[in-house]
């Protein structure tokens, strides 16, 4: 429990305590001015602006014993005000004062997964704050009583609100933390055999003086308990604590110090810095913002951020490898990647092109061939990446922002640059104590050596062998030049394993010995406290891949059997995708899981978004989902209807429940279900903020938070943890243009698609006390421990896992400590040390069991290898080969009904099918145009593509003249582009010259009419229209296939262009030639398919048309197109009823 929940249930006892003595706690302002005079303190309200109020809103005055406030606002800001200081005089004691400056009623429990906020932390005065917010409300309005009021009295928000006259957004924020979030109990007392002390490895450690010191401290030895003593030490000899400096890598970590320091020394902690590297970096940048060029507080944006403010600029820029003129979204994202690198090791744009142009000129000296070509290839990347970098810089620069890596090399160039910051620094900060040594970056190391000088007085605690971050810039490296960086420093361990069996220890200590990581390190002598248990690890193997989830869930109930609950147990994996299979298998068979997996994959996420959508959706795309809800449910074939109406009557947003009993067709039960759908949201505007509108329909519109809250299976609770985390995502303001809700769901599609969202996997802190199995990632276990880890996945493709290089390779020589290397070389090296070190990580989390998971059978039937590690590890391990196993449930396969007899559709339609059947059932069998923003690059796009219909329709047999062509594309610029954009004219230029270079393509070529070719199946026909057609000198004709962005690398792949050349050659005879046309990459290519592919791709289109016509539409997740889909937030479930596939 932390000291918010600790805060919070105090504040409920109180509450709770005056309904027993009589008072009358609805009356806000009363009751909370009746507990100040409980306590002997006075309460005066004040003129806004008093200078009794110091500035602030409230205060209290622990000599005079009163609180004054503003007298300004509703009753209820009067009554937080108090409560809010009344919770300093609970938790702080009556002897301190306090001066409160702003409030926040409506607050979330937990900060932002996402976004700036997820890396900066909160200062020491702003966690008192929000301490001090939270007790307010929960005093005020207590869980227990919102959730009585509306379960048990059947009130709404409003009719909460409205009996408090409190605000509905406190009100809905209080109902949502009551009845989604399961009740917080307290911790589990530690073990007994766990001393309360230190040993003597801890206690030397804690107590050095005198030099730089390293701490090496294995899994399990108690490191954060002798960081905390160390610092404990520093006080009890008087040292003041406005010097000592203590860093981390996470708000989490930062807060439970923080937590452990402040239960011994309440008032230091105030005092002290704690926090992340982040946010010590960002308080420089705010102290000294004028030698920066910054303004006081200058905003720090995220990934996503800095691409909404890029996508802009790289219309502009000569860029070779990653000009992508449709969604730059990825490029940019893998580009930004390549920033921050070089910010870990303080490269700047300047720096970064001249490394690149040396790795240019290095390629041109090698001898001619494929390694000269990957190289030139490398460094123009390099090139690429280094224009960006000098664009993202100006823009940072013009719009007063910094990125994360900003927080860490803009201070450490000031501090090497700036002797009189430097001196200030280092006298400000005399003691300075960083966790987690083993993920520092190098930028980390310079700030710390420039601040700390010679490290007489730092102290370092880390485990090289546990440095798994490399893709932030963490490397062991630094453990191991502590020495080089700090002469004179004293490096020691911790002796004692207090976590982990003798057999578990044993395991993870005897593959150290072979670790590239432990190279430099102490030896792994670790001694385990609790002794062996006489059971070693074990090795099950399984069959197949769904065979080891079988195996798995066997052992999963072996070990309930023997007193393990199965929230003392974890599955670890190395990919979300895998933990995803095994949570949803686990689910089937009905074993708990505490699993969120990916937030807005969830059904009911998607549920609650698809209703959302419908606020700004002309279209009502949403419906086909939320035709799915219970008490809703409607049959297809009256949604495709209802779908057909909108489409001919175009209505605002919303107004489909006006024309419900004009649509034809539509049975009684429709109608009822769409009125009925319709009320639920009712008359909310289309310019609504989304938070509002969502809370209202989870707690009162729809009822999902009640039903969770009374639910008692844990599939429901799971749904309910995953509703609160949305809306404390949501909570947070979008700026930007275009509707809020619009803004909302772009944001989420850029989110994902970036995989941003992985932090909002992690389940709130109220989530913890469910009894599930643990699903998580080998990263998400750090820091952890279990009584039991299953770690499936111990194949040679698994752990390790294949090493796959970013887009943007680091240039040669920007990594510090990889001299001699290229950038692609070291990387690799780092690869194979990380993987070594996830595997050390997740053996280390276990207590009492470790199983190990291979199955031993690929899907083609081949015998599977195991992973390597397992021959490192075979004297110590155990080996089942046949183990136990479950039987799994058998999926079904969802199937819908066609309107018709046989299939004649296009051969784009097939392709899209291939690459994904649920999409094609959207977008062709369904006919819904999903609603999506358009970014500047797709709106001209949209203009190019209009002027190529235009070339199709009007001249498709001739090329028109310059001024109809530039008549013609003005016309389709003012219609479908980017006119009012600010670079508009870089759009239109680049629009222009993808026209151009088709009229190019046309020159000296005898066009012909396009006509429609066919390629027969039993089940149907497949219809081909090539976009252009040429009569070919030598009588051949070319079919031509237009596409206005770039060509992919595996564009040839696609069954389209089989299907296009089987087509003209059936119809033209043998010879007839396919060309494609690539206007951003201003390529034109002859198409060739080898007869092997092109009979096994014919052969796979008469298969898909076989499941088009059985009526399967299967879902093919893929991450970096389903984000970009228009049915991304209806994906999934479809009504019942019959379908018509539209040609």
């Amino acid at each position: 429990m932390d000291a918010i929940e600790a805060a919070r249930q105090q504040a409920a006892k109180l509450h709770q305590a005056a309904c027993a003595r009589g008072s009358d706690t609805s009356a806000l302002l009363s009751f909370v001015t009746d507990e100040a005079e409980r306590r002997g303190i006075d309460v005066y309200p004040l003129a806004q602006g008093d200078s009794q109020l110091n500035g602030g809103r409230a205060l209290y005055d622990s000599q005079a014993g009163m609180i004054l406030y503003e007298n300004v606002g509703s009753d209820f800001d009067k009554a937080f005000l108090i409560a809010h200081e009344i919770g300093h005089v609970e938790l702080e004691g009556a002897t301190q004062d306090d001066l409160t400056e702003e409030i926040d009623p409506d607050r979330s429990t937990e900060a932002p997964a996402v976004g700036a906020e997820r890396v900066v932390d909160y200062g020491s005065y702003e966690r008192r704050e929000i301490v001090m917010d939270l007790f307010a409300r929960e005093l005020l309005l207590p869980r227990s009583v919102a959730r009585c009021w509306h379960i048990d009295e059947q009130l709404s928000s409003e009719a909460i609100a409205d009996r408090l006259q409190a605000p509905l957004s406190v009100v809905q924020q209080q109902l949502l933390d009551a009845l989604l979030l399961p009740p917080i109990t307290p911790p589990r007392t530690e073990s007994a055999a766990t001393p309360v002390g230190l040993d003597d490895s801890q206690r030397n450690a804690a107590l050095h003086r005198g030099s730089a010191f390293q701490l090496q401290a294995g899994p399990g030895t108690g490191k954060t308990r002798t960081l905390v003593h160390r610092i404990e030490s520093l006080l009890e000899d008087g040292v003041d604590p406005g010097v000592i400096l203590v860093l981390t890598f996470s708000n989490k970590a930062a807060g439970e110090l923080r937590e452990r320091i402040a239960a011994k020394f309440p008032r230091a902690v105030a005092t002290l810095w704690l926090g992340t590297f982040h946010s010590f970096g960002l308080d420089v940048v705010h102290r000294f913002h004028d030698r920066l060029g910054l303004s006081e507080n200058p905003r720090v944006i995220s990934r996503y951020e800095a691409i909404e403010l890029l996508e802009d600029e790289i219309a502009r820029l000569p860029l070779k490898h990653f000009r992508n003129l449709y969604d730059p979204t990825l490029d940019l994202g893998d580009m930004l990647s390549a920033i921050s690198r070089a910010k870990d090791e303080v490269v700047n744009a300047t720096e970064y092109r001249a490394l690149a142009e040396a790795m240019l000129e290095a390629s041109r000296e090698l001898p001619l061939g494929d390694d000269a070509d990957k190289q030139r290839e490398r460094a123009e990347k390099c090139l690429d990446v280094a224009e960006l970098y000098q664009a993202y810089e100006t823009v940072l620069q013009g719009t007063d922002s910094v990125d994360f890596g900003d927080l860490v090399s803009l201070p450490v160039r000031l501090v090497e640059s700036e002797p009189e910051v430097q001196q200030l620094l280092a006298s400000r900060h005399k003691h300075i104590l960083v966790d987690e040594y083993q993920d520092v970056n190098r930028a980390s190391v310079r700030l710390i050596k420039a601040i700390a000088g010679e490290g007489k007085r730092l102290w370092v605690v880390g485990d090289s062998r546990q440095s798994i971050y490399r893709f932030r810039g963490a490397s062991s490296i630094n453990m191991k030049r502590f020495i080089e960086d700090f002469p004179g420093a004293q490096v020691a361990g911790l002796d004692i394993n207090y976590r982990s069996s003798g057999e578990i220890v044993d395991l993870y200590r005897h593959f150290s010995t072979s670790m590239k990581a432990s190279e430099g390190a102490l030896p792994l002598q670790l001694h385990a406290h609790h002794g062996s248990l006489g059971k070693r690890p074990e090795l099950r193997v399984a069959t197949t891949p769904d065979d080891e989830i079988a195996v798995l869930a066997a052992a999963i109930m072996e070990k309930k059997s023997q007193g393990v609950e199965y929230k003392d147990q974890a599955i670890l994996c190395t990919s979300n995708n895998r933990l995803s299979e095994i949570a949803a298998s686990l689910e089937a068979l009905g074993l708990p899981v505490l699993y969120l997996g990916s937030l807005f994959e969830r059904e009911e996420i998607k549920d609650l978004l698809s209703l959302l959508s419908l606020v700004t959706d002309r279209r009502a795309t949403g419906l086909v989902r939320a035709a799915t809800l219970p008490g809703y449910t409607v049959r297809l074939e009256h949604i495709t209807a209802l779908q057909q109406h909108l489409r001919e009557a175009d209505p605002d947003p919303l107004s489909w429940g006006v024309l419900i009993d004009e649509v034809p067709g539509l049975d009684e039960q429709a109608r009822e279900s769409l009125k009925r759908l319709s009320a639920v949201l009712g008359d909310v505007p289309t310019n609504a903020n989304p938070w509002p509108v969502l809370a209202s329909l989870v707690i009162d519109r729809l009822g999902w938070a009640r039903q969770a809250a009374m639910a008692n299976d844990l599939q429901s609770q799971m749904k309910g943890v995953a509703l609160w985390q949305l809306l404390s995502f949501v909570r947070n303001s979008i700026n930007g243009s275009g509707l809020p809700i619009d803004r909302l769901l772009s944001r989420i599609r850029r989110i994902v698609l970036l995989s941003e969202d992985r932090e909002m996997r992690q389940l709130p802190q109220a989530a913890h006390s469910i009894n599930g199995v643990r699903l998580m990632t080998i990263h998400a276990s750090k820091g952890l421990e279990f009584k039991v880890v299953h770690l499936p996945g111990m194949i040679a493709t698994g752990l390790p896992g294949s090493n796959r290089p970013p887009r943007c390779v680091p240039p040669d020589g920007l990594i510090d400590g990889t001299e001699g290397l290229t950038g692609l070389e070291a990387i690799t090296a780092g690869h194979e040390e990380e993987e070594e070190c996830k595997f050390f990580v997740a053996t280390s989390r276990a207590q009492e069991g470790l199983l190990l998971y291979a199955s031993s059978v690929q899907a083609n039937g081949n015998n599977r290898k195991p992973s390597k590690y397992i021959d490192r590890i075979a004297s110590v391990i155990q080996q089942q080969n046949s183990p136990t196993r479950l039987s799994l449930n058998s999926v079904e396969l969802e199937v819908l009904s066609l309107d018709e007899e046989a299939l004649l559709i296009s051969e784009q339609q097939l392709s899209l099918y291939d690459r994904c059947p649920r999409r094609f059932l959207y977008t062709h069998a369904l006919a819904l145009a999903g609603k999506r923003s358009e970014s500047a690059f797709m709106q001209m796009h949209s203009a190019v593509h209009e002027v190529l219909d235009w070339l199709g329709q009007e001249h498709s047999e001739s090329t028109p003249s310059a001024g109809e062509l530039e008549a013609q594309f003005t016309r389709s610029w003012f219609n479908r582009g980017p006119v009012d954009h600010g670079y508009a004219e870089d759009y239109r230029r680049i629009g222009e010259r993808l026209v151009q270079f088709l009229i190019q393509t046309r020159q000296g070529r005898q066009l012909v009419k396009p006509e429609v070719l066919q390629v027969s199946f039993p089940e149907g026909e497949i219809s081909v229209l090539p976009d252009e057609m040429t009569l070919d000198t030598d009588g051949k004709y070319n079919i031509r296939r237009i596409r206005s962005g770039k060509k992919s690398s595996d564009e040839f792949d696609r069954i389209e262009y089989t299907l296009l050349l089987e087509a003209a050659e059936r119809r033209f005879g043998h010879g007839t030639r396919v060309e494609a046309v690539h206007l951003a990459g201003e390529t034109q290519e002859q198409v060739t398919v080898t007869d092997r592919k092109k009979s096994a791709r014919l052969s796979k289109a008469q298969s898909a048309m076989g499941a088009i016509a059985q009526g399967h539409f299967p879902a093919k997740p893929e991450s970096r197109t389903c984000p970009r889909c228009p049915s991304f937030f209806i994906c999934g479930k479809v009504p019942a009823g019959k379908i018509c596939i539209k040609k």
